[in-house]
């Protein structure tokens, strides 16, 4: 059922349950009313016969209530006057007919008299029909109408819904990169449709950065691979000395261990997007840096960098512990390989704050540099993830790491 149908449903079964409790509480209380309009008029036609007494006591002898209208006879003593709905042969009318009973007690001469008054309700029942009727059709038609004009209105206030639904139904990844604009007064649909617009864009910087990411992979899966494979024709075709085949070999092999270095990286990045890490504890990003500052001690003496780690404070973030060694180990890394000889790699740790800083003498692209697969030098044989996967972890913990170039490389790591 279509959300226009479901809520005219809904309004229409509250606006049936309201208009029926208010129609039956009208019929009771307009029948009251009628009713107390009978009963005066009964107790101004028994003072009036009370007061024709005074002269003409041959009423006191009328008995036939039918025929006179009222009935007089003695009583013990006073009564409580009453009021009920009986049925009375009327003569002249030749039928028996509803009709509204007064009992009562008055004192005339010293003595009690019982007197009987009654009024016909056939006009009255029949006002109170009508009434009953013509509420019943107010209400069919009041029904009806608050039906279709909120059917008419409903329609109108929904066709910008509508609208940015077709466009996402027609929507087409690689197409556009947003949606056309929906003319519309309502703040909702207004809100709406900015959201949908965002993520019509996320979608499409989504789907642009997989595309250029898929070309990049095969490319860098492509280029180790054809490599292997032509060292292998070759040395199959000219078989040469032992040392030949040996290097040869040894070429393949360290090909294929790129290989697999940038398969482990694509994989991980993977799974850090898809957040399948859930281990998570305090962790010291002091204590990661002087770990690995150790471990890289002998490729940063064989590169002739020195290392060392400056700390006023510490950045504590609860985070999965191997992620944040990676992404330590990444930045260290990073900062040995492109660097210069004779120059230092500087870890600062503040409070909120995590620093690598390395003297390269060349400035990187700020825009690129956490690109996937984006290498300045290809002499390293990196795989161009480090940086990128250093970021996706970092984004991951709602961290942001930022570069920049003040007379010397620096990677910053912070709290959003």
């Amino acid at each position: 059922m279509k959300l226009l149908n479901r809520s005219l449903l809904h309004l229409s079964l509250a606006l049936l349950l309201v208009l029926a409790v208010w129609a039956v509480a009208f019929f009771f209380i307009l029948r009251e009313a009628v009713r107390e309009s009978i009963d005066e008029g009964l107790d101004d036609q028994e003072e009036v016969i009370t007061h024709r007494l005074k002269t003409d006591s041959t009423l006191l002898h009328v008995r036939d209530l039918g025929l006179y209208g009222f009935a007089i006879e003695p009583a013990e003593a006073k009564e409580k006057k009453r009021y009920v709905d009986t049925l009375l042969y009327v003569p002249s009318e030749g039928e028996v007919e509803r009709v509204r009973l007064r009992t009562g007690t008055f004192r005339h001469q010293g003595q009690y008299h019982r007197i009987r008054v009654y009024t016909s309700t056939v006009e009255e029942d029949h006002l109170v029909r009508s009434m009953a009727i013509a509420t019943m059709a107010l209400y069919v038609v009041l029904l009806l109408t608050i039906v279709l004009v909120n059917n008419v209105v409903l329609q109108r206030l929904w066709k910008p819904f509508h609208a940015m639904l077709a466009q996402l139904k027609t929507f087409r990844l690689g197409t556009v990169h947003e949606l056309p604009p929906v003319h519309t007064g309502t703040s909702e649909f207004r809100e709406l449709h900015a959201a949908a617009n965002g993520l019509v864009r996320r979608a499409a910087d989504a789907y642009a950065d997989q595309r250029a990411f898929t070309a990049n992979a095969a490319h860098e899966l492509q280029t180790p691979l054809a490599i292997a494979i032509n060292k292998l024709e070759l040395l199959a075709e000219q078989g040469g000395t032992e040392e030949e085949r040996v290097n040869a070999l040894g070429g393949v092999i360290a090909t294929l261990e790129r290989l697999t270095r940038l398969n482990r990286s694509l994989l991980l990045l993977a799974r850090i997007e898809n957040r399948q890490f859930p281990d998570e504890q305090e962790v010291s990003f002091a204590g990661i840096a002087r770990e690995v500052l150790h471990e890289f001690a002998d490729l940063a003496e064989h590169r002739e960098v020195a290392l060392q780690q400056e700390e006023t404070g510490d950045l504590v973030r609860s985070m999965d512990p191997a992620l944040a060694r990676i992404l330590v180990t990444n930045l260290v890394k990073n900062a040995i390989v492109h660097n210069r000889a004779g120059g230092s790699v500087t870890v600062r740790v503040e409070p909120g704050r995590f620093t690598v800083e390395n003297t390269g003498d060349k400035r990187f692209d700020a825009g690129r540099i956490f690109t996937r697969f984006y290498k300045e030098t290809t002499a390293d044989g990196g795989t161009g993830l480090g940086l990128p996967i250093a970021k996706a972890i970092a984004e991951l913990y709602g961290m942001k790491l930022e570069y920049h170039f003040r007379n010397a490389h620096l990677l910053q790591l912070a709290p959003k």
